[in-house]
């Protein structure tokens, strides 16, 4: 931790431009003592983690505070501190919420709101965060989750290929719309924003990155902008091409026979799995909610329809929770306003049926009105 009270009850804060000779003598001046529990607690001054406090020993204060933090928690907590102050923002570190039991890496103010910034470097169960969420929201606290830049490699293209741990998928997830992901990078001082995201399948996604120094940062947080016509056309291209790679996968690898609805689904309606029609396997926003790839479960549900004898602008919300009844899908909120979205979509290019012609074209222009649309302003 980076805040700890003397033997006055003053808070104590360690930030960057206090120099290691001046905290050793500091040191060997004062004690210090953990906010929380009042117990006496050790100034560490070492070259591998930047300088904090812990505990002597093992503690309950630790159940609500962990000392385990490691230097990338460290570091970044006390960056986003100094934002905060260079900024003219009343800013606490580390502040412990009595009412709540609870400890936000920062708790910060401005026009009369509070907010709670949780620099998020572990794992954090899912119930836990939607814990942490309700009590803030309880008093009044708006909380802003920024996890840690991940680790994986990331490219120096705007847009590319990125996979998101269902732990990152969870801050998207809850994120007010336009739906993006903030992370934060202490090494390198700066912001990485993955924004415009379209899921793939699995925990792949294609989205737009884009970085933001530090000291270029202001509050409220800056919200990245929508892409362009020309950066859609490309994801959309890029989608296009995905989905083609993955049929040829999907049709060689799959073991389950007639029982592989998907492939039914392709042979009932007398389709080809090479040439499928341009308005299956279409990105539709919010689509992770379905946990499957784009093409599965709009082709399924085009033979679900017709096998029902159901016209596609006759489709309402019980018709969609039959469909995932029938296909064994999880009928989420969000799973079910996904797929209202490309049943829309079908209704405005006036598709009928399966044999229905698209010019790809015209296809790419009402998606991009949709993605728009459905993103949220920017």
């Amino acid at each position: 931790m980076l805040v700890a009270c003397t033997e006055n009850k003053e808070p104590f804060v360690i930030h960057s431009k206090i120099s290691h000779a001046t905290l050793r003598r500091i040191k060997e001046e004062k004690n210090f003592f953990c906010p929380q529990c009042g117990e006496m607690v050790q100034l560490k001054i070492g070259n591998i983690k930047i300088p904090h406090f812990a505990h002597y020993s093992k503690s309950r204060c630790e159940s609500h505070f962990s000392e385990g933090e490691t230097v990338e928690h460290l570091s970044g907590k006390q960056q986003l501190f100094e934002l905060f102050k260079s900024l003219q923002l009343h800013a606490e570190l580390e502040p412990y919420l009595k009412e709540l039991k609870q400890r936000p890496d920062l708790l910060i103010f401005k026009n009369g709101s509070a907010y709670a910034i949780e620099f998020q470097c572990s794992p954090i169960n899912e119930n836990r965060f939607f814990e942490r969420n309700r009590g803030y929201l309880q008093k009044r606290i708006a909380p802003i989750w920024i996890p840690l830049t991940p680790g994986q490699k990331i490219k120096e293209t705007p847009l590319q290929k990125i996979n998101l741990s269902h732990q990152l998928q969870l801050f998207i997830a809850h994120a007010q719309k336009p739906k993006y992901l903030m992370t934060y990078d202490p090494a390198n001082k700066q912001f990485v924003y993955l924004s415009n995201l379209i899921h793939f399948k699995g925990i792949s996604f294609f989205g737009k990155v884009s970085r933001l120094p530090l000291f270029k940062q202001h509050f409220p947080f800056y919200i990245p902008k929508p892409l362009t016509k020309d950066e859609f056309s490309f994801v959309f291209k890029a989608y296009h091409h995905f989905i083609k790679q993955f049929l040829k996968s999907r049709v060689l690898v799959s073991r389950k026979g007639v029982n592989d609805l998907f492939l039914r689904s392709v042979y009932e309606l007398r389709l080809n799995p090479g040439q499928l029609p341009t308005f299956l396997g279409v990105p539709i926003s919010g689509n992770e909610a379905l946990q499957a790839c784009a093409v599965e479960w709009q082709t399924e549900l085009l033979y679900f329809i017709r096998l029902n004898g159901i016209k596609i602008h006759a489709v309402n919300e019980q018709v969609i929770k039959d469909f995932f009844q029938w296909s064994g899908r999880a009928d989420t909120d969000g799973a079910v306003q996904t797929v209202f979205q490309y049943v829309e979509l079908l209704n405005e290019l006036a598709i009928e049926d399966e044999k229905c012609p698209v010019k790809e074209r015209h296809l790419e222009e009402v998606l991009y009105s949709q993605f728009l649309a459905t993103t949220g302003k920017y």
